[in-house]
């Protein structure tokens, strides 16, 4: 067994927060003497070692300490290379290192008689063999260690999958998600709600019958079966393609009320190209496409974003000019104090010739104004991108992005608004600028000089 040190070597933090090996100088002997017969077993020696630990411990037999200890650096082995495995896969794009979650998950000390219970001793007390493997449990206890969640959440990583989000999401939740926090049309909502109610009725039935069956573990990806009777006039392809925008959508709103810290559109962050490509990777034939493609993305993005704003302040100008009295210019010096300057809406109702701060939230109606630039700002950016993509695949290869093209791209917009929504609500004025109110600024300027079209 090549990693039999794991046994009898505990993983620990030194002074300065790194993690290093110390070996349990009486667990070594005892395991080469009480177990030598298994060690030296060619098939499944990790499995009956664990097995019988765990045996020795929970029965108290000769030896019973050092069978938990050793079992705790084990443990200790499964932890750290939890911590390396969430760094590797999100350190990079959300900007932390294994160091920054060794500290908040490995704590066992090795001290056989502490009141302190460190996690490698929750996870082996709360072990189940018939539900998990040991593992298993590890992978799942360390990444839902509170310390650790909370810092995750505070760079924006939620790491429930998307069809556990969809299990536990109600009907009423989603509504109103979608409606306050995503600025959705009730059409959009409407669709969003009954395909949440035929996924749950199929999903959640078949999980119960998988259960009872004995099988149980993490929420799996739906079958093609189960997509096909949930939207019996849809391929399954892409039924699952709306699930995922829809699991997207209530995960981008769970990080922003759970961490206070919404994500934050960032022009120079390459992971982004995941997101945008994602599904479509394999249409693109080099990364040289892929480069391009984002670029022409992001100038596509930031060109029809500014001219839809400005298409719909000049509408929104129109309509407020129309009134007695006209309030059009209260309402462009409105939207630059509030979103330009940071100036809080209480304080903006006497600058601008208004009574109170509902007279204000009422003429800015920024909600609305979100909104509808959402509803235009899609379909445009839609036919730029498969404008672009089609100057480098094929028309077959073109139809097969096609069908998940405007999902990722609603995706993206709705990230993008809801940042917005959440700086806009913000009670003092932040650092770093939303893409949206970037451009927002940049038009309301232009009105404020006579340079806007």
């Amino acid at each position: 067994m090549d990693n039999i040190f794991r046994y009898w070597q505990l993983v620990r933090l030194t002074s300065a927060g790194q993690p290093q090996t110390l070996e349990m100088a009486t667990v070594k002997p005892w395991i080469e003497a009480t177990y030598a017969d298994v060690l030296f077993d060619l098939e499944g020696a990790d499995s009956k070692l664990q097995k019988a630990l765990l045996a020795a411990w929970q029965e108290q037999t000769e030896g019973y300490e050092l069978a938990q200890m050793s079992l705790r650096c084990w443990i200790s082995h499964q932890i750290r290379n939890s911590c390396v495995s969430l760094a590797r896969r999100y350190g990079d794009r959300h900007g932390f290192e294994p160091a920054d979650l060794f500290p908040l998950v490995l704590d066992d000390d090795g001290h056989t008689h502490s009141t302190y219970r460190p996690l490698s001793l929750k996870i082996l007390d709360s072990f189940d063999p018939t539900k998990a493997s040991l593992s298993t449990w590890c992978g799942r206890l360390t990444k839902s260690h509170p310390a650790l969640t909370r810092l995750l959440l505070e760079k924006g990583i939620y790491l429930a999958s998307d069809w556990a989000i969809l299990n536990d999401t109600n009907l009423d939740q989603v509504q109103r998600i979608l409606q306050d926090y995503h600025l959705c049309s009730d059409f959009e909502v409407d669709q969003a709600v009954g395909l949440l109610e035929r996924y749950q009725a199929i999903y959640q039935r078949d999980r119960i019958l998988q259960r009872q069956a004995g099988q149980s573990g993490r929420c799996p990806e739906p079958t093609p079966e189960q997509l096909k009777q949930m939207m019996p006039s849809l391929s399954p392809k892409t039924v699952k393609a709306q699930l995922k925008q829809l699991a997207s959508q209530l995960r981008q709103y769970r990080i922003h009320v759970r961490s206070g810290n919404p994500q934050i559109y960032q022009t120079q962050d390459d992971g982004e190209l995941e997101r945008i490509v994602g599904a479509a990777n394999a249409t693109l034939d080099s990364e040289d496409d892929a480069a391009t493609f984002l670029h022409r993305y992001r100038e596509a993005l930031e060109q029809l974003l500014g001219q839809t704003i400005a298409q719909t302040i000049a509408a929104n100008l129109a309509h407020l000019d129309s009134r007695n009295p006209p309030q059009d210019q209260a309402y462009i010096q409105g939207l630059h104090l509030r979103l330009c300057e940071g100036v809080a809406m209480a304080k903006i109702a006497s600058r601008i010739g208004l009574s109170s701060q509902v007279q204000v939230t009422r003429l800015l109606n920024l909600k609305r104004l979100r909104s509808d630039v959402r509803h235009q700002l899609i379909p445009s950016l839609a036919a730029a991108v498969r404008q672009d993509v089609a100057e480098m695949v094929s028309a077959d290869r073109l139809r097969d992005l096609d069908a998940t093209l405007e999902t990722l791209l609603t995706e993206q917009v709705d990230t993008l608004m809801a940042d917005a929504a959440a700086e806009a609500q913000a009670p003092k004025p932040r650092l770093v600028k939303s893409l949206f109110a970037h451009r927002l600024c940049t038009e309301i300027h232009a009105f404020m000089t006579g340079q806007a079209p």
